[in-house]
């Protein structure tokens, strides 16, 4: 069944100035890739999207386990801003949204398991006194963190100062290492050292407005735009979403290839000149033809490699993006004792706390509609490795000891011992992710070119979404005057 086509002002706008067929290259079949050639040819542009493996969806995936689908990837979005609101609307799928159970999540860190204080953004607390908050941190550290909003506001703090650097500075070690840190790694899988605090979403203006951390997160709590923060699904997954936005795009004539790795782009000096697509060995891509525009949904080190072949850079822009890989192991295990629920919806583990996963989410719990989908008494567990600058600490585990890791982590986390027969089921997934925007050297994106993906607008749907629709907004602007001769049913590849 294909969704409802509704258009936003800006892209119906954007239709009425694209009256000459502009054709757009889409590299990267990611929801990025997705969300960005919908609006293209929403406007009236012809779109061919390029992806490299044998599906849709980039890391919204899901596996079978316990006889149903469950997400390895993306198993949500954050309600903050209401963009991903507005693209399920015109997709006509709202009523498709779930809520998280109201349980809560937990801590592992010095002081043991705690559930996570309610309220604030990544960890800072929006009240540091309350009896959640002095758990983690102790009188001194409440006390601390409860004087922030009376310090004079240190203008050395921006959008650019590490969340590690601003925390610590205004709210102390305590808040630093047993609320933040987890939430960072959890979230973003990045070390607050290598977070900037304009990567988490709101925080720096927030903080530019009330010189206050603690007071910046209650304003961002309040307004529900936290990273972290207020979240919900869809009925199935988040598959769904790549379902439905996969037939919508095929519906509006893109024509989608995959099993197409895009190796090299070539392009004249001209502004106005045609992208080519090369595959391997530096030849065309078969049937590819020419394109007036090209929109890179890819990951960091990819985009530069294909710019810096097609426009060659100066070497100080060749530097390595801080890219890294984390991993995620899901159980599925068969023990009625997992029905209360012991640490909430999840738990993110801080540092030293003994345990190699980073992250455990108790997906049945925190989903009722998933938990609907398996037996009574079975229960689905996702663990998470890996973080910025280090390898997954499954990387080099063979399956027999990967799956050995994930049940004593899971342990160790839940407080409670599950046999391994119980067992009866799991999956591994290893994912590459891109740094937050800002943590790696500026790319120049040369005429007719754009970007999108969550190295450069940002961790979580909601910042990718709007994201890929700006990048896809400003790629019509720059190509309004073209005009071919050529009929909107042509199309610059032969279907595959």
């Amino acid at each position: 069944m294909i969704a409802n086509h509704a258009e936003t002002g800006e892209v119906r706008g954007e239709r009425q100035r694209t009256a000459g067929n502009t054709r757009v290259a889409v590299i990267g079949g990611g929801l990025a890739g997705l969300v960005a050639a919908r609006d293209l040819a929403l406007a009236g542009a012809r779109v061919t999207l390029f992806e490299g493996s044998d599906r849709l969806g980039g890391r919204v995936h899901a596996v079978q386990l316990a006889g149903a689908p469950f997400d390895v990837g993306a198993e949500a979005f954050a309600t903050r801003g209401g963009s991903v609101a507005a693209l399920l609307t015109e997709l006509g799928i709202t009523d498709r949204v779930v809520q998280p159970a109201n349980l809560g999540a937990w801590v592992v860190g010095d002081a043991g398991p705690l559930p996570l204080p309610p309220g604030g953004a990544i960890g800072i607390p929006a009240k540091p006194l309350a009896a959640a908050a002095r758990k983690h941190l102790g009188w001194l550290g409440a006390v601390r963190a409860a004087a922030e909003p009376l310090l004079p506001r240190a203008r050395n703090i921006d959008g650019d100062t590490t969340v590690a650097d601003a925390v610590r500075s205004r709210l102390g070690e305590r808040v630093l290492q047993r609320l933040v840190r987890p939430i960072t790694l959890g979230v973003y899988s990045a070390e607050p050292e290598r977070l900037p605090l304009a990567a988490v979403a709101g925080l720096s203006a927030a903080y530019a407005r009330t010189g206050s951390l603690v007071l910046a997160a209650r304003e961002l709590r309040e307004a529900s735009v936290a990273a972290g923060g207020a979240v919900a699904s869809l009925a199935g997954g988040m598959t769904t979403l790549v379902s439905v936005l996969a037939e919508t795009v095929a519906a509006l004539g893109c024509d989608i290839v995959l099993g197409a790795s895009v190796d090299a782009l070539s392009k004249g000096a001209a502004a106005d000149a045609p992208w080519k697509l090369m595959g391997g060995g530096g030849e065309p891509i078969p049937g590819s033809g020419h394109f007036d525009a090209v929109l890179l949904a890819v990951p960091e080190s990819a985009a530069r490699a294909l710019l810096q072949a097609a426009a060659p850079a100066p070497s100080r822009e060749a530097a390595a993006p801080a890219e890294h890989d984390i991993e995620v192991i899901a159980l599925a295990i068969d023990d009625d004792r997992l029905d209360a629920a012991p640490r909430g919806t999840g738990v993110l583990v801080a540092a030293g706390a003994g345990i190699a996963a980073k992250a455990l989410t108790h997906v049945t719990a925190k989903w009722p509609d998933r938990a609907a989908t398996v037996s009574p008494g079975t229960h689905v567990l996702r663990l998470s490795y890996g973080r910025a600058g280090s390898a997954p600490e499954t990387a080099d585990l063979d399956p027999a000891a990967a799956l050995a890791l994930a049940h004593r982590d899971a342990a160790a986390i839940l407080g409670m011992h599950v046999d391994a027969d119980r067992i009866v089921g799991w999956e591994r997934q290893r994912w590459h992710v891109g740094a937050p925007p800002g943590a790696s050297p500026r790319l120049t994106v040369p005429p007719r070119a754009a970007l999108a993906g969550d190295w450069v607008s940002g961790t979580g749907l909601a910042s990718v979404i709007p994201g890929a629709r700006a990048a896809a907004a400003g790629l019509l602007r720059e190509t309004a005057h073209i005009t071919h001769n050529t009929s909107r049913n042509e199309s610059p590849v032969s279907p595959a």
